[in-house]
């Protein structure tokens, strides 16, 4: 089983300094319990770094496709083990009242042998939700 899921919001910065808040370091100042740990040593934000997160219970490994924050993207390869695996792409592009629309997607498929809900968090309402409270989150630190 595989679901694809898209959405975006708003936030009231300009689209490269949004980016700074999706990237692995970016995502302490507004996700409680991220801690990043980085298995080759120092945090990097260079395609084909590994890190890996524990939230809420939840072990995942990422992978850097690229941060480019220049361009306002960044990607990863997000696997939790046992569970599901896919893809996670966010850009973020300049809004003409000096902020910016941040986009989300999400590709996941399911492990084999996991249960079938696993992807549940990823229907549209769900993953709408979780879009607002990113967007919340984030509001409540600038």
């Amino acid at each position: 089983m595989r679901r694809v899921v898209s959405g975006q919001f708003e936030l009231n910065v300009p689209a490269r300094k949004a980016i700074g808040f999706f990237t692995p370091e970016g995502e302490k100042d507004w996700i409680p319990g991220w801690s990043p740990t980085y298995p080759a040593g120092q945090p990097s934000e260079t395609p084909g770094t590994v890190f890996t997160t524990d939230v809420a219970g939840v072990d995942t490994i990422w992978l850097i496709h690229g941060v480019d924050r220049r361009g306002c993207t960044a990607a990863y390869s997000r696997i939790t083990p046992g569970q599901h695996a896919g893809t996670v792409q966010v850009s973020c592009d300049d809004a003409s009242d000096g902020g910016c629309v941040v986009s989300v997607t999400y590709d996941m498929s399911l492990l084999p042998g996991s249960d079938p809900t696993g992807l549940d968090a990823y229907g549209d309402a769900p993953f709408e939700a979780m879009l607002t409270e990113w967007s919340e989150a984030v509001t409540r630190i600038l």
